[in-house]
């Protein structure tokens, strides 16, 4: 398949991540979109593909007008790549236009998906005739091929043109696996089928798969368990009987006895499995379990139980069993559905998932749905490396998790439909429940079912007093009772708070607390529409002026905290008092129910009470109270932030650095020590921020209202390793355009210089290379302008960092060269040891292996110097990169072995992984293949656990198919 040209021959994979190669070089691709025109031209062989399909396949929720001319510009990009020696003028021969649309010319093209269809179809064939061993060995070629197909484009996920390819391996797989019966091989294959078929439990194809490879075998009592298992799993978890395929195993085994021969096989049917073939490495089965804890004494509300069991058990028809459970503020929606959710999660063996979408929360924003999914699919435990890029790719990953799982959702304080609807499962088998102040009726006309919950009843709302009080106290005082409740207006959520403050004196007299109420008056803005024939502003105040003086200020206080939680520490800095003196308090508002610690030491209150708080403490503290105490909290959480960043990433360029730097304890202010919290290592860094994350969000854009604009510059630079090694990308953006602003607000260059770099960075990792690249090429000049070395050197890293990404690695060797003269300039060995590594590595990739040791080797020196074992892992690593591509392969070994062992000390398991893989190359060009397969094995463990794309290479590397062990 020599090109016209003469030049080398092109390769283009599509099963696993959309890589070309000329040759053994790599060529660039480009971005997701890019690969994706690659994607669909592709598996076409040879028949044009219309422009408009590629633009509804790249903007499958609608195209931008500019969309055809989007797809023509990729094209042109494709087709310099593949023709690089092409005059302009000349049409081209690998891509031409046909039509209104494009072909891509495969035979001079050696491309994995077709080879791999050839060979199923060989299959195919082989098995129509009966040749159980060229079944054997085809099927065999065509599983070592695969991988999920176009990884790294998310958007073609189940694409028409290569969703069949998923249905082709499993094929391949059974296919496989019946042939080894029917040859006396079912030991060899009994192993993976048994993984792969605990791996899907549900799915009847696996479970008949394991059951003939027992019956060849002999071992007809596995056989009876496995079926009676599966059976039982499929009544209690999808209430229908075994299907055909189980049930003709079964038969088969019926039929067999303890030295029966080769069963008659499986039928050619479609897998019940979708998604990927067994030789994916599967990853840990993570099953969240995010409900609240339930209510100890939840009272009443007997007929909605009655009809929220009867709406599950009914039959159904279509998507997910969707409950919009609506009702004003505190009348026990919340309560109720957690209630309910822990009564049947039984039902729903893969997961609970709980979000509260804030919708009515005074202080904040509601919760966008792409906040919501990023979460879920952390729960799930989706690594940061696999979450996609667009908010539209990351619904559609959630989905595809969801789809034949049995999960019940629940979504809280819902303000509008549009807030939930990307948030809702396809599975039919999952149960969704949104709670609202609102209606929803755009939600209920999808096929919502209603369910508008009231107030208590009066004998529901007497229970839940002699629930909490005790009958005796409730029999004693029947008229108080009366009278409480009717005050109380039968809201749950007030009568809660009358509970607490009768049970914490059980020998005060119910008609004092009649007294007391009485006395309380005013009405709460939150609660004044048409629906809400009732205040309970009332009974908050009584609960509020029965605390202490302390724990008075401490609530109001919280109402100017952005919330939704905070922890003892922050409550402490918000009054500026000892923690000891705050824990006090803390349980006194908890006791009183105008605070909850939903876990340890992280406490929150109900929107309606936060709003309160903020009411009494506007209304109450003078604007110079309220702007201190906002400072107040800005400072624990700068301070903590700062201490936190440091931990993580200790070697960021002290130039760059505010001047606000991580202290020792004994140098802070004795009112802010008071609060202060100091993480002790990295791991507990990662802690901290992870934990604050939606605090430190709302803090940026409150401090950002209140003026406190180098504030907000300090706290966006502290997140910006945290957002980078989790994969925040777009809160780095979105954080990094806010501090952009404060910075232009304050007329200080080098902090919108340090913005906007900040802002490149998370646009390079979502692949906005072009934006990225503006942004840098601004910055440089605005360093040049200022002076600044230290900042035009971290720039430039960042260029070569972009250039790199694109394959433009002579740019990027530049771009290293021009930052290695600025950080001596400056004098700055960190920068410039990690300059020199990257020198190092440029070469490597572009093949100049010894001037790779001679920089990387420099580089190695000064990080030992320094300190800086991850950095320098980093370079063991390269410079194994540049052995292993001089044929030295003994070096090379001990160079991933170093950089192995400095990965484990600092905790870096990708790191860990990546060289892994690479001493297992290096091994197995060595010649050492039992070597070479431990390292992989321990590199797939790795990336597994961290679902990481990178999986699927490494168990290529190692089996090619989950039969390549037989």
């Amino acid at each position: 398949m020599e090109l016209d040209d003469g030049s080398e021959k092109l390769r283009l994979c599509l099963l696993g991540r959309v890589r070309l190669w000329r040759g053994t070089v790599e060529l660039p691709v480009g971005p997701p979109q890019r690969r994706a025109v690659l994607g669909l031209l592709a598996p076409a062989e040879g028949q044009p593909v219309g422009r408009d399909e590629l633009v509804d396949a790249l903007w499958p929720t609608g195209a931008p007008r500019s969309g055809a001319n989007v797809i023509h510009t990729h094209v042109k990009y494709l087709r310099r790549v593949l023709e690089p020696g092409r005059p302009l003028r000349m049409a081209s021969q690998l891509l031409p236009s046909v039509g209104t649309g494009y072909r891509l010319v495969v035979d001079p093209i050696a491309i994995d998906v077709l080879q791999f269809r050839r060979l199923v179809a060989e299959a195919r064939t082989a098995r129509a005739r009966a040749d159980q061993a060229r079944v054997w060995e085809l099927a065999g070629e065509a599983l070592r091929l695969w991988q999920p197909p176009l990884a790294d484009v998310p958007v073609l996920a189940g694409h028409p043109r290569t969703a069949p390819l998923i249905a082709e391996a499993q094929f391949a797989f059974s296919w496989r696996v019946d042939a080894a019966i029917r040859l006396g091989r079912a030991e060899e294959v009994l192993g993976v089928v048994r993984e792969w078929a605990e791996a899907r439990p549900l799915d009847e194809q696996a479970q008949a798969h394991l059951m003939r490879c027992y019956i060849a075998l002999g071992r007809r009592s596995d056989a009876f368990a496995v079926f009676d298992t599966a059976r039982k799993r499929l009544v209690a978890e999808l209430g229908a009987d075994p299907g055909a395929v189980l049930a003709d195993a079964h038969q088969e085994l019926l039929e067999s006895d303890s030295s029966a021969g080769v069963p008659c096989g499986p039928v050619e049917r479609s897998p019940n499995a979708v998604g990927g073939s067994a030789s994916a490495a599967m990853p840990p089965v993570v099953v969240p379990a995010q409900l609240p804890p339930d209510t100890a004494a939840f009272t009443g509300r007997v007929a909605q139980l009655r009809w929220l069991d009867e709406l599950i058990t009914a039959e159904k028809e279509g998507g997910p069993t969707v409950v919009a459970l609506t009702g004003t503020a505190g009348v026990g929606k919340t309560t109720l559905a957690v209630h309910w959710g822990h009564q049947i999660a039984e039902r729903f063996p893969d997961g609970q998932l709980y979000a509260d979408l804030a919708g009515f929360d005074a202080s904040a924003d509601p919760v966008r749905p792409d906040e919501v999914v990023r979460e879920f699919l952390d729960a799930f435990g989706v690594a940061p490396e696999r979450v996609p890029v667009s908010p539209t790719a990351q619904i559609g990953l959630y989905r595809s998790l969801l789809a034949r799982r049995r999960v019940l959702i629940l979504l809280d304080n819902a303000r509008r439909a549009d807030q939930v609807r990307p948030l809702l499962p396809g599975s039919a088998d999952c149960l969704v429940i949104v709670t609202s102040r609102n209606e929803l009726s755009g939600l209920v006309a999808s096929g919502a079912r209603p369910l508008s919950l009231g107030l208590m009843t009066d004998v529901d709302a007497r229970q839940m007093l002699v629930d909490r009080i005790g009958p005796e106290r409730v029999a004693a005082e029947p008229d108080a009772v009366g009278q409480i409740i009717a005050t109380c207006a039968r809201l749950p959520l007030a009568l809660a708070i009358v509970a607490a403050r009768a049970s914490t004196q059980p020998a005060f007299p119910l008609n004092a607390l009649v007294g007391e109420l009485r006395e309380g008056s005013g009405d709460l803005a939150v609660l004044s529409d048409d629906e809400a024939a009732f205040d309970v502003r009332t009974v908050f105040s009584w609960s509020y002026r029965l605390l202490s003086t302390e724990a008075a200020t401490l609530f109001r206080l919280i109402g100017l905290h952005p919330g939704p939680e905070l922890s003892a520490n922050a409550a402490a800095a918000l009054v500026g008092l000892p923690l000891d003196r705050v824990r006090p308090l803390l349980a006194q508002l908890a006791r009183a129910h105008l605070l909850v610690e939903h876990r340890p030491v992280r406490f929150g209150c109900h929107d309606l009470l936060r709003a309160y708080a903020a009411e009494l403490a506007r209304t109450v503290e003078p604007e110079r109270v309220r702007r201190a105490v906002l400072r107040r909290i800005l400072d624990h959480y700068l301070d903590v932030a700062a201490i936190a960043d440091r931990l993580i990433s200790p070697y960021r360029h002290a130039g760059s650095v505010p001047a606000r730097l991580p202290a020792a304890l004994d140098d802070v202010p004795a009112a802010q020590r008071a609060g202060a919290e100091q993480p002790g290592d990295a791991e507990a860094a990662f802690g901290w921020f992870s934990t604050e994350h939606p605090v430190l969000l709302a803090l940026i854009d409150q401090a950002a209202t209140a003026g406190l604009d180098r504030e907000v510059c300090e706290l966006a630079w502290y997140l910006c390793s945290y957002f980078d090694r989790r994969a925040y990308r777009h809160d780095q953006a979105t954080v990094q355009r806010t501090a952009l602003s404060a910075a232009g607000r304050l007329g200080d260059r080098l902090l919108e210089a340090r913005a906007r770099r900040e802002l490149a960075r998370a646009y390079l990792r979502l692949g906005l290379h072009d934006d990225a690249r503006r942004e840098l090429q601004q910055v440089l000049r605005w360093y040049e302008e200022l002076g600044d070395d230290a900042g035009r050197a971290n720039t430039e890293m960042s260029l070569a960092d972009s250039c790199e990404r694109q394959g433009r690695y002579r740019d990027a060797l530049a771009h290293a060269k021009r930052a290695l003269v600025l950080y001596r300039a400056v004098g700055y060995r960190p920068g410039r040891a990690n300059a020199l590594n990257a020198i190092g590595w440029c070469h490597s990739l572009l093949g100049d292996h010894p001037a790779a040791l001679t920089y990387c080797a420099r580089a190695l020196r000064q990080h030992q110097l320094i300190g800086d074992h991850r950095a320098a892992a980093d370079t063991w690593d390269s410079i194994g990169r540049a052995n292993h591509g001089l044929g030295r392969y003994r070096p090379a070994v001990r160079c991933f072995q170093q950089a192995i062992l400095l990965f484990q000390k600092v905790g870096d398991r990708l790191g860990e992984a990546v060289s892994l893989t690479r001493l297992g190359d290096t091994r197995e060009m060595a010649g050492d293949l039992r070597a070479a397969r431990a390292d992989w094995s321990r590199s797939l463990a790795i990336l597994t656990e961290l679902d990481h794309p990178r999986a699927a290479e490494v168990q290529a590397r190692l089996t090619r198919s989950p039969l390549a062990r037989a």
